[in-house]
């Protein structure tokens, strides 16, 4: 009598609860407003189990489901407020109730095994939402017993909360299908132990239709001394005829799935394909990734792209028509690719200037362009050169980079001339670039005087960019211009002629015409200018003494040192016998320039000048003092 408490018993009615089938991967929408009523629940004791309703296939069958429509779907409750003193009839209350029921006879069917049983939940809720709630199977071959334990399954209250936000069914799945008895009698219980009917109070109510709708047979309770009542039992039960919304899948042989992956180590950024043969031929497939997006479609054969890499668990659900289901899991290793850079000498150079590529972040490295990782090549162009890195784990990424290649800029030269004499000046100026740099010393559009015929390189920089332009100045040599004069003396009113030679043509100074006789008045010294026949010019100069002829002698001392050949082509002999060892001969040009010096060590010594033709004064100088002096002609 402890339940039969006629004026405490509530009913919540439902205008429509109607559930949704768990489909995994898919979300329904919600059921309508609820609307609440009371009712007074009716005795009407049915001792006998009744037959199933199922839905069934060829090769599998759900119980109840969908629910007939012959029921009224509610949810009953006790105390005042509604369920809130002192809880559900299918579920946690204050009598501390341990399992609801439904029993089940499939003896009629070919179908075995169970795989799961849906489960229709209603105003779940706990604080702790890791406790679990049992969904289990009992043999019920023995008529009104409840026989052995065949299989169990949990939810967590997470789980049934969530199904109960979506209006949906929660799904007690059978990792292993559990095999019926013989009888094929069973009963499927929801073990509500691991909730708390305390101070904060766990919430959670099995729907069921309405009192007297008792088709296929009343509910079952285990109480809280282990005893199993019938709800329709009016001594120690609620005296409800009602049936819970609680429906096994059944099937002949258990559903399959299995597939195989083309590969299960792959690099980021490729594709594995799966194939679903060895699966339940006919069953409907899910395909889940892990956080790669699922195909909506039933693809048998998928084809999946990994854009990152991680360990992947990839699993297959298969649904077979009455919507049992099996699942396999495998998993897939997406290794890294490398991260590639690049290393480059410069990222802006001038034709034909060397750069060098190296790949970084990788263990090889392959290279477009036909170029060699770290090895210097000549850059022509602006181009991108793409190079790919392989890591050690087989992977591979590509880098791009950019050398810009300026081009050199084109220098000419400009010149005043290219055939100087020898003395004579001459300007060189580049053009085509900023700025000049030239070989030799040249200055850029300054004039020079070069010294013997060379070649010079003008380099031009624009930007960071040069070229190059070379010109050959020929340089000719200057004739050796020699004077002469008939006599270095002569008598005022006499007559002299002086003579160049060494040249084509002569020009003198003083009036003088070459070698046609003058009478000079007073010495001086006359000089001539000689044209060669490469249009060069040199000058010699030659004194005429002129005296008055009294008698008195013009004396010129060397101290005896001797000077020969004179003229000679640069090689000549000093001939002395009183210098000291420190004595020197040094040579000066026409222009008074020191051009040669060397030590005399012997009363004979060979002097080599390598000079060029000309009029050289030769001093011969010991304990510094200036022992002679000659003039001396090279040719």
């Amino acid at each position: 009598m402890k339940k039969h408490l006629l004026n405490c018993i509530l009913i919540l009615l439902f205008t429509s609860f109607g559930f949704a089938q768990q489909g995994r991967l898919n979300n329904y929408s919600s059921v309508e407003d609820n609307a609440y009523s009371s009712n007074q629940a009716a005795s009407n004791p049915k001792g006998s189990q009744s037959a199933v309703i199922t839905t069934t296939t060829s090769t599998c069958m759900s119980i109840n489901l969908p629910a007939p429509a012959t029921w009224s779907l509610v949810n009953y409750g006790t105390g005042s407020p509604t369920f809130a003193q002192d809880g559900f009839v299918s579920g946690p209350n204050v009598y501390l109730d341990k399992e609801k029921a439904m029993y089940f006879d499939v003896s009629a069917s070919a179908n075995a095994s169970i795989t799961h049983v849906y489960v229709g939940f209603s105003h779940a809720y706990t604080a702790t939402q890791t406790k679990t709630v049992a969904l289990k199977i009992y043999d019920g071959t023995t008529t009104n017993v409840i026989g052995a334990l065949l299989g169990i399954t949990t939810l967590t209250m997470g789980e049934i909360m969530a199904d109960v936000a979506l209006n949906q069914y929660s799904d007690f799945y059978f990792p292993v299908p559990i095999n019926l008895p013989a009888s094929k009698k069973f009963y499927a219980s929801v073990d509500v132990t691991g909730l708390a009917w305390g101070a904060i109070k766990d919430s959670l109510s099995i729907v069921s239709n309405t009192h007297p709708q008792s088709t296929p047979s009343p509910a079952w309770e285990k109480q809280s001394n282990n005893i199993w009542y019938n709800y329709s039992n009016a001594t120690s039960s609620w005296s409800l005829n009602i049936s819970l919304l609680i429906h096994p899948f059944l099937v002949q042989s258990p559903v399959l799935s299995n597939f195989t992956i083309s590969s299960n180590s792959i690099c980021a950024g490729q594709s594995t394909n799966y194939n679903s043969a060895g699966s339940t031929t006919g069953g409907t497939l899910f395909w889940d990734f892990g956080t790669i997006p699922t195909p909506t479609s039933n693809i048998a054969a998928p084809s999946i792209n990994y854009p990152s890499s991680g360990t992947f668990t990839t699993y297959l659900l298969v649904n077979d028509a009455c919507g049992s289901y099996a699942l396999s899991t495998k998993t897939v290793l997406v290794k890294p690719n490398p991260t590639v850079g690049v290393n480059i000498t410069s990222t802006n150079v001038c034709s034909g200037t060397n750069v060098t590529l190296s790949g970084t972040g990788a263990s090889s490295y392959l290279w477009t362009g036909g170029i060699t990782n770290s090895v210097p090549f000549a850059a022509n162009s602006s181009i991108n050169y793409t190079v790919t890195g392989t890591a050690a784990n087989g992977c591979t990424n590509t880098a791009v980079s950019s050398v810009v290649v300026s081009a050199n800029p084109t220098v000419t030269i400009n010149s005043s001339t290219l055939s100087v004499c020898s003395g004579n000046s001459v300007t060189l100026s580049g053009s085509g670039a900023g700025s000049y740099v030239w070989t030799g010393g040249v200055s850029n559009g300054i004039a020079f005087a070069p010294s013997s015929t060379n070649s010079y390189t003008v380099t031009g920089t624009q930007g960071i960019c040069s070229g190059t332009a070379a010109v050959n100045v020929t340089v000719n040599n200057n004739p050796t211009v020699t004077a002469s004069a008939s006599s270095s003396l002569i008598c005022t009113g006499s007559s002299v002629t002086v003579s160049g030679g060494g040249a084509t043509t002569y020009t003198w100074t003083g009036g003088v015409t070459n070698a046609t006789p003058f009478s000079p008045t007073a010495t001086a010294n006359y000089v001539v200018t000689g044209v060669g026949s490469n249009s060069c010019t040199a000058t010699a100069t030659v004194n005429v003494a002129v005296s008055l002829c009294t008698g008195i002698a013009e004396n010129v001392i060397n101290n005896n040192i001797q000077l020969y050949p004179n003229p000679n082509n640069g090689n000549f002999t000093i001939e002395s016998s009183d210098l000291s060892q420190t004595a020197i001969i040094v040579i000066f040009d026409n222009i008074g320039k020191l051009v040669y010096q060397q030590n005399i060590e012997q009363s004979t010594t060979l002097v080599n000048t390598n000079l060029v033709a000309g009029v050289y004064t030769v001093k011969v100088i010991d304990m510094n003092t200036v022992k002679s002096v000659h003039k001396l002609i090279m040719k």
